[in-house]
């Protein structure tokens, strides 16, 4: 995932597409029980219905987990990589996350002294970036952008 390692297993699990191993697992396990005696049809229908119950049984856990609506769970587009998924967690290249480990001797932007460069900052409101994200929409629109393309 290569996340740092402060990102949830529920988040890593969602933003590298992968069900998590123990739902996975006993998916396996039911497949494999339905293989026994059953002929190939049979078992397509019992494939289905297994990543249905779960996918199904993910998105009860990331629901659970305060941590989103699922919409990033059933997307069927884009490739997850480490720009993206430090902008998803906040975990990443940020002064004010670095500086918290202290990484950083200062969480403050160098171009706006006076503010904290974190994603928001970086996105809607630092001169540095301005030219770079101007075709980024505002906070409440973009992951269904993300989602869209």
């Amino acid at each position: 995932m290569s996340g740092f390692r402060t990102v949830s297993d529920e988040a890593a699990t969602v933003l590298a597409g992968m069900l998590p191993e123990d739902i996975l697992a006993n998916e396996m396990e039911k497949i494999y029980m339905a293989r026994i005696g059953t002929g190939d049809a049979v078992l397509m229908g019992v494939i289905r219905s297994e990543r249905g119950t779960s996918m199904a049984t993910w998105q009860e856990r990331w629901n659970t987990a305060n941590k989103g609506d699922g919409q990033w769970i059933r997307r069927r587009n884009g490739e997850m990589n480490l720009h993206l998924r430090q902008f998803f967690t906040g975990h990443g290249g940020y002064r004010k996350y670095l500086y918290r480990f202290r990484h950083e001797v200062s969480p403050e932007c160098p171009n706006c002294p006076i503010l904290d460069e974190d994603l928001e900052h970086m996105l809607y409101q630092c001169s540095r970036y301005r030219e770079v994200v101007s075709s980024v929409p505002p906070p409440e629109g973009l992951v269904a952008f993300m989602l869209e393309g």
